[in-house]
């Protein structure tokens, strides 16, 4: 119309029109330009279309199956067919993506309002198509819709029945198997000593020698005794023997005589009997017979006699010389021990007495170490039950190694560790002193073995991941002891797929896979919406 301004209907404003003449004083009036509102609403439109698309989507995935309750929906598909929870179709109510086209077209000014509200279009169908699957109630969900499902991978290993066990090092100091300090048994003056300090001896040689006058007089008193004990003894013998000799032929005679005084009274009695002897002839015939009787009797007590008591003197003399070479043992022996010898094969490590001076009884002479070394090292009261008598070990210095063996095990612990014995067993031994690392083998527990990085904690208890029928389960164990990289523990089976390395987040009774990855978000979620739980 004439006089009025034209609203132009390309993107683009029109120009002003010319100014005209006029002779009034009011100021003429100003074409206004309208306010581009399809540009501030397109943004706008396509920021919110898109979170709450995302945010259908994210809610739908992150708790699959959970029907929504709200008014309106944007699971409507391009073609507006989709239905909302109250039954409405989202292309005709408001706050859908038509809305935000009609707010991009109010005024017909121009081609961009209509492109901004065709995005808007765009962007809402994509974010809506997003979260249909959660977004839609179970009773108006459409057939063959997919539940998203969480699949884990993980590393699994079979638990073993066994036992733990493990190397340990600790420090061993090499010293010698047998140590004493030689004390005298006597008292006398140091006339010699044998060896110096350093020297080796043997066991039984002499190291220190004594001079004790009186002792060498007791020993020569006592071989006196002795010597005339076995004169008497030799003389008793004798004297039995002779004597038993005479009372010997003394009951042979009597024996004798009896024999042939029997037979004349025999003679006699058979005469007697033709008249041929007087009686009295027979009657001292037969006193005759009993006298020669008495004669042999008294012969064979004598000879019993001189048996008894020569028997008892022999006894007694061979006491008599029994107890004289006691006496002479003894005196032997005191004088021995003035000669201070080495109990043992070793060498001299000190030397207490030099030749002259005076060494009372049981004054120390010398101190001498065996030539058998060992190694003397401290063990935890935990392991120490193990290490019984035998036990192989090594003993390193430097770059050698040797091998020992325990000799010695108290068993009792001194200061919370037992102190061990251990025998070189072979010909090359480290000088005495030497310290160095006793190695060996120790048991921690018996009990089923799994990798420790398998173990998890919360608060005082201790637990694992089995793994079966694609599911993974929380047992409690109790660990009973730990060796590098494996652990002891009871509470599962041997056999059980234990997860060797748990991941982050994982709970009992997850889906797990121990042959690949887990399925991915695009199987279970074919909206294209973000994978279950929310963005990577």
């Amino acid at each position: 119309m004439g006089g009025m301004e034209q609203v132009s209907t390309s993107g683009t404003p029109p120009p002003p029109p010319p100014r005209r003449a006029t002779t009034s004083t009011a100021p003429p009036p100003t074409a206004r330009r309208p306010f581009p509102w399809g540009w501030l609403f397109v943004p706008l439109l396509l920021g919110g279309a898109g979170f709450v698309g995302y945010r259908l989507g994210h809610a739908d995935s992150g708790s699959a199956g959970t029907p929504r309750t709200g008014g309106g929906s944007f699971g409507a598909g391009p073609a507006g067919a989709g239905q909302s929870a109250g039954g409405q179709t989202g292309s005709g109510q408001p706050g859908t993506s038509r809305s935000g086209r009609s707010s991009g077209t109010a005024s017909d000014t121009g081609s961009p309002s209509r492109t901004g509200g065709a995005a808007t279009d765009s962007a809402a169908a994509d974010a809506t198509r997003s979260g249909a699957a959660g977004a839609r109630t179970a009773g108006a969900a459409p057939t063959g819709a997919v539940t998203s499902t969480v699949v884990t991978p993980v590393q699994v290993t079979a638990a073993t029945t066994g036992t733990l066990s493990t190397s340990r090092t600790l420090t061993g100091t090499v010293a010698a198997a047998q140590t004493t300090t030689v004390t005298a048994r006597t008292s006398g003056t140091v006339t010699a000593v044998a060896a110096a300090v350093g020297a080796s001896v043997k066991a039984g040689q002499t190291v220190v020698t004594l001079s004790n006058t009186d002792l060498n007089s007791a020993v020569q008193s006592a071989q006196n005794a002795l010597d005339s004990a076995r004169v008497q003894l030799r003389g008793q013998q004798a004297s039995t023997v002779g004597a038993r000799a005479g009372l010997q032929a003394q009951v042979t005679a009597a024996q004798l005589s009896l024999t042939n005084a029997q037979a004349t009274l025999n003679s006699q009695q058979q005469l007697l009997a033709i008249g041929a002897v007087a009686r009295s002839e027979v009657t001292a015939q037969q006193a005759a017979v009993a006298q020669a009787q008495t004669t042999l009797t008294t012969a064979r007590a004598n000879l019993a006699e001189n048996e008894r008591s020569g028997a008892q003197g022999v006894t007694e003399a061979q006491l008599t010389v029994q107890k004289a070479q006691l006496t002479l043992t003894q005196a032997q022996a005191a004088a021995d021990a003035a000669r201070v010898t080495a109990p043992f094969a070793g060498q001299i490590t000190a030397l207490n007495v030099a030749p002259g001076e005076y060494l009372t009884a049981n004054g120390e002479a010398f101190t001498l170490v065996s030539a058998q070394r060992q190694v003397n090292v401290n063990v935890p009261a935990t392991e120490a039950a193990t290490l019984t008598p035998g036990t192989v070990l090594s003993f390193r210095s430097g770059t050698q190694s040797y091998p020992l063996k325990v000799a010695q095990n108290p068993g009792a612990p001194t200061n919370g560790s037992v102190p061990l014995t251990a025998r070189f067993t072979g010909q090359s031994v480290p000088a005495l002193g030497s310290v160095g690392s006793v190695v060996y083998t120790a048991k921690v527990a018996t009990g089923v073995l799994v990798p420790s990085t398998a173990l998890q904690a919360d608060g005082d208890q201790t637990y694992v991941f089995t793994v079966a029928g694609g599911r993974a389960t929380l047992k409690a164990v109790t660990v009973l002891g730990q060796a590098g990289t494996q652990s002891a523990v009871s509470g599962i089976a041997s056999g059980a797929q234990v997860v060797t390395q748990p991941p982050t987040g994982l709970l009992d009774g997850a889906g797990v896979s121990t042959g690949g990855a887990a399925a991915g978000s695009s199987a279970t979620n074919p909206a294209g919406g973000p994978p279950p739980g929310g963005l990577p």
